[in-house]
């Protein structure tokens, strides 16, 4: 895989990058951890939280919809509106509107967040709230980030290749820190009550089964006419194309690199690190990151 591409889209746009942090040992965007982690939470809040590029779209869709049944907003509405981020403050962007913005919001609050286990509320891991976690086999985790990274001009200079991204992404010192750790964060804890554990490979590999699934742990009752509905919707050609999940309004206030190799939503299927990642990286990940997963009883569908 190459560095990012030169050209633009939107050359008359600015660059906006994203600032970066590292709170307790984890490199992060710019945010307001420090109030997440004592904020109030609510019985009836649905937090989707995951390690980035593991099917947080896709499921915060899902969940809206099985919260709502309401498509003519979903088709009308901004997912980042409707389904704000918590763990991004930048007011460059008009959806990236931090704790207060959440705080205010009606219920039932629909939060996504990508934070580890020991960073969210200290109210909603002891049951205050409800947590769907989605978890991904790293090798794709890889190639979706830096995919993503590459066409959001979110690249550094010290990650702006693959050699550079890929090392720090298995070394834990890349953004979100260690896959592992986060990912075990919520596994040791998906037994809790208000924790519904669940992996990409199985969401997009059966996504009806999935949809009732969360509808259960959600306690909605939906038809099968309503599943097919919401999964006919969530299909990821039709995602791909719906401007109100596909980041694109980014390019109205930002310059991306719409001839880089990927985009916000890619394939939407599991196992395309395949056609990507030489042997090398490919081991490298399975000795470093999901060995760790293995050992806790947490396999993936290749």
């Amino acid at each position: 895989m190459a560095s990012i591409s030169s050209k633009s889209s939107g050359d008359e746009k600015p660059r906006i990058v994203i600032d970066r942090r590292v709170y307790k040992g984890i490199p992060m965007f710019t945010n307001e951890v420090e109030e997440i982690e004592v904020m109030d939470t609510r019985e009836d809040d649905i937090w989707v939280c995951t390690f980035s590029r593991s099917g947080t779209t896709l499921t915060q869709e899902i969940v809206y919809l099985l919260e709502t049944l309401d498509f003519d907003t979903a088709n009308s509405v901004q997912l980042d509106d409707r389904f704000p981020i918590i763990d991004v403050k930048d007011d460059r962007f008009p959806y990236y509107r931090g704790v207060k913005f959440i705080e205010q919001m009606k219920s039932p609050r629909m939060i996504k967040c990508h934070l580890h286990h020991f960073l969210l509320p200290e109210q909603l891991r002891h049951g205050k709230g409800r947590i769907i976690y989605i978890a991904r086999n790293p090798k794709d985790v890889l190639t979706s980030l830096f995919r993503l990274m590459q066409w959001g001009d979110g690249l550094m200079q010290q990650d702006g290749t693959w050699e550079l991204f890929s090392d720090a992404f298995i070394a834990g010192t890349g953004h979100n820190g260690s896959w592992a750790e986060h990912v075990l964060g919520f596994w040791n804890a998906r037994h809790n009550k208000n924790m519904l554990f669940l992996t990409f490979e199985d969401l997009v590999g059966d996504t009806p089964s999935t949809v009732r699934q969360i509808a259960k742990f959600l306690n909605k009752e939906v038809s099968d006419a309503d599943v097919g509905r919401i999964c006919e919707h969530c299909h990821i050609d039709k995602m791909r194309k719906n401007d109100k999940v596909n980041m694109s309004y980014w390019r109205d206030i930002k310059k991306v690199f719409d001839d880089a190799d990927g985009g916000f939503i890619n394939q939407g299927k599991a196992g395309t690190w395949k056609q990507l990642l030489t042997p090398d990286v490919a081991s490298r990940i399975d000795e470093h990151l999901y060995s760790k997963v293995k050992e806790a009883g947490l396999t993936f569908k290749e």
